[in-house]
């Protein structure tokens, strides 16, 4: 796969905030479609040489303009990671979108019995394989995996805790919004389990949830809560950091997402590793605990 800065096309739109770009009918290698691929880059790229993280997001379609997201909100990535930028963090966000009709397929691990699913490899081969050395060679990125996010919600969220976990090599921390476990089932989260307990993972991950994913379904809206939960039970115990969020108010849809996503990235990109207070420091310092 190969990406071109000349190729790489400006898109003005008043709602937009900052420098949003994109690849058009881009072929996506393994996954037998097209599509647009875009491109956020932090204030003053162009006038730089510094080099910058990156966030990569799922269905890259809903995370920038409302006019393009389903149900017409959009997380208003531009502007979260506009106010990043300012705040000292600046980071790349390269978001893809889903596939139009099969999206289950790419962003589950395993099939739902009844619903299928099952592609989430190939959608990683893609990803790691394909889109990120073409991104790398590109754009001035950090490419280490520290230097390296994913996100994305409810079966996005499902994909990047799978991304982080299968390709440590690539991801070194993800952000888990909402996350449907309930598709690909308990099999995932074990999984997850059982990489950290032989020692093999490494990073940082924001998981969150609603209290009103899916209200019309009391059994599937009280697996939301009960699998986010694991999950952060699982990592805390791996030895993870992991910021958990519970809203009790929210809904399992995009304006949610975006309500959550700017503190969710500001501790991805930086404020898990928050410096000891002056007295933790001081009682280190005299081998005392407290």
């Amino acid at each position: 796969m190969i990406l071109t800065p000349g190729d790489l096309r400006l898109i003005r739109h008043p709602q937009l905030q900052g420098d949003l770009r994109s690849w058009t009918d881009v072929e996506l290698p393994g996954l037998g479609r097209r599509a647009e691929v875009y491109a956020w880059l932090p204030p003053g790229y162009d006038e730089g040489d510094e080099r910058h993280p990156v966030l990569y997001l799922h269905d890259g379609h809903n995370v920038f303009l409302d006019e393009r997201a389903n149900g017409g909100v959009s997380w208003d990535v531009d502007r979260a990671m506009t106010r990043l930028a300012q705040d000292g963090l600046p980071a790349i966000v390269v978001a893809v979108p889903c596939h139009p009709t099969l999206r289950h397929e790419e962003y589950t691990q395993h099939p739902h019995p009844v619903s299928g699913g099952g592609r989430a490899a190939d959608y990683a081969r893609f990803l790691c394989e394909e889109l990120k050395p073409a991104v790398d060679a590109t754009l001035r990125t950090r490419p280490e995996p520290r230097h390296t996010l994913t996100a994305g919600s409810s079966l996005g969220g499902v994909v990047s805790a799978y991304l982080w976990a299968s390709r440590q090599d690539v991801f070194g921390g993800a952000g888990v919004f909402s996350p449907a476990f309930w598709w690909p089932g308990d099999r995932a989260l074990d999984e997850v389990a059982a990489q950290l307990a032989v020692g093999g993972l490494e990073g940082r991950v924001h998981v969150d949830v609603g209290g009103l994913e899916q209200p019309g379904d009391p059994v599937i809206n009280g697996l939301y809560v009960e699998h986010a939960e694991r999950l952060v039970g699982i990592l805390r115990d791996g030895g993870i950091p992991v910021q958990y969020v519970f809203d009790s108010a929210a809904y399992h849809f995009e304006d949610a997402w975006a309500r959550r996503f700017p503190a969710a990235v500001a501790w991805l990109l930086g404020g898990y590793a928050a410096d000891p207070p002056p007295h933790v420091v001081a009682a280190e310092g005299e081998g005392e605990p407290r």
